[in-house]
């Protein structure tokens, strides 16, 4: 295709139809700016009116430069879910790096950390569209189930809890608990928006509730 190079290192693809991933890169900016684009429209209008059309405008390029990397609407969705997990995982665990957890009120800051996370703008606008789309494509879901399996260690490493630490199990077990408690506030939050007046008093219940869980788990 005129404009665009043939130089694609491919890291990783979805199956035997060469539809491109988010693991690969390119040398120029197209695939970039479409997934940047994909985005944007994802968070604008959500998946139900997800298009390609929508993308090709949003980043400014013809429907043929898309199909270009990926064929088919799916492949390009698959991409984005990748992406979107991707910078989930790197963007969460980095908020944990620094919570030093000798000191009083550590888990309190953990259980904070992770709640914040959840109702913040970026989460609340994309976690519930990746969650439609896993709901419609196996592959996606397992993209995303993925994910949720990995954050609980990538937390402990976070932390600086050893692998070797005798309760990093039991640490790990807590902190599933309260990511996925979490989640559901990102649901609710979603829905009712960032004026609900409720938002800081359930964040309170649930720091009351989990950090006890997760200390005692670590100095059991």
């Amino acid at each position: 295709m005129r404009g665009l190079p043939d130089e694609v290192v491919d890291v990783r693809r979805t199956g035997g139809d060469g539809a491109a991933t988010s693991g690969e890169r390119t040398v120029d900016g197209t695939r970039e700016r479409v997934l940047e684009a994909a985005l944007v429209v994802l968070r604008d209008v959500g998946y139900g009116q997800f298009s390609v059309q929508k993308v090709a405008r949003e980043a400014g390029v013809y429907q043929g430069n898309i199909t270009y990397y990926w064929p088919r609407r799916r492949d390009l969705v698959l991409a984005l879910a990748v992406r979107i997990v991707d910078d989930y995982r790197a963007a969460f665990v980095a908020g944990f790096h620094g919570i030093d957890v000798s000191v009083d009120g550590w888990a309190d800051s953990v259980v904070r950390a992770i709640v914040d996370d959840a109702i913040s703008e970026d989460r609340v606008r994309l976690l519930p569209e990746l969650w439609s789309m896993a709901n419609s494509d196996p592959e996606i879901a397992d993209v995303v189930r993925r994910v949720y399996e990995d954050v609980p260690g990538a937390l402990l490493d976070a932390l600086g809890i050893a692998p070797e630490h005798p309760r990093r199990e039991t640490v790990r077990a807590a902190l599933a608990l309260i990511c996925m408690a979490a989640q559901g506030l990102t649901a609710v939050h979603g829905h009712r928006g960032s004026e609900d007046p409720r938002i800081p008093e359930v964040r309170e219940a649930l720091v009351a509730l989990h950090a006890p869980v997760i200390a005692t788990a670590l100095g059991g």
